[in-house]
């Protein structure tokens, strides 16, 4: 139940930033002034993060929920490739954005950093996921969306610095690292932390009736097998809670 809650709390707040940022591309009134000037200057990188990062972000809740990835696994499939290059205009645009953020180096850095972690971890979710490995490729894609929902974390903690009377310059500073560094920390946890909650079993059978079945838990990185066990022989199979 808590999981549910969650997962509807953090869908609503993606898909209203996600609206938010898809209608600045389309009614320029809403542009904030510092926003304005970067159409006027750098136009295609503030039309593709605006872009990317909204698709990402409304897309990324429904590929999280394991009732709808296994029941429409082809679109599951779709809106994941159309997430992973919405993230990749989205992520680079975003990196040319943070040379050029406001509030100075700290900014820069931040945002920076964050753009970088965004292509990465979309990146190594992708690599994963093409070789078959589902259990790494949905870690990374947690990763992924911890990162693109700093959108929303954001928006949530700028509104609450000005209303704490802090100054702009220094909350920007800080909100530019605190906006995802956090995220980045739950999901990691989230990722390393659930023990036997999933485990992957591969048969290799050996003609006496019993196969030599292989686990993988979870929590380790693809390439360690950590426990070897005989039992009738069966087919392979997943076990997720």
């Amino acid at each position: 139940m808590n999981w549910k809650i969650g997962w509807w709390v953090m869908t609503v707040l993606a898909l209203i930033i996600a609206a938010y940022a898809i209608a600045l591309l389309f009614v320029p009134a809403m542009r904030a002034p510092f926003l304005q000037k970067r159409f006027a200057t750098v136009p295609l990188a503030a039309y593709l993060h605006l872009a990317g990062s909204g698709i990402a972000l409304a897309i990324g809740p429904f590929q999280l929920n394991t009732r709808l990835r296994n029941r429409f696994l082809h679109i599951h499939r779709w809106m994941g490739r159309t997430y992973v290059v919405s993230v990749l205009l989205g992520g680079v645009a975003a990196f040319a954005l943070a040379t050029m953020s406001q509030a100075g180096l700290p900014t820069h850095m931040g945002f920076g950093l964050l753009a970088v972690l965004w292509l990465f971890t979309t990146g190594n979710a992708y690599r994963h996921i093409r070789v078959g490995d589902r259990v790494s490729h949905r870690r990374w894609m947690i990763r992924s969306y911890a990162l693109t929902f700093a959108a929303v974390t954001l928006r949530i903690y700028l509104p609450l610095s000005q209303i704490a009377g802090i100054p702009f310059d220094p909350a920007y500073q800080t909100i530019a690292w605190l906006c995802w560094v956090p995220n980045l920390i739950v999901a990691h946890e989230r990722c390393t932390c659930r023990g036997l909650s999933s485990m992957t079993i591969m048969e290799t059978g050996d003609g006496s009736g019993l196969g030599r079945v292989y686990v993988r838990w979870s929590r380790m990185l693809p390439s360690q097998l950590v426990t070897r066990v005989r039992l009738p022989s069966c087919s392979a199979l997943r076990v997720q809670r």
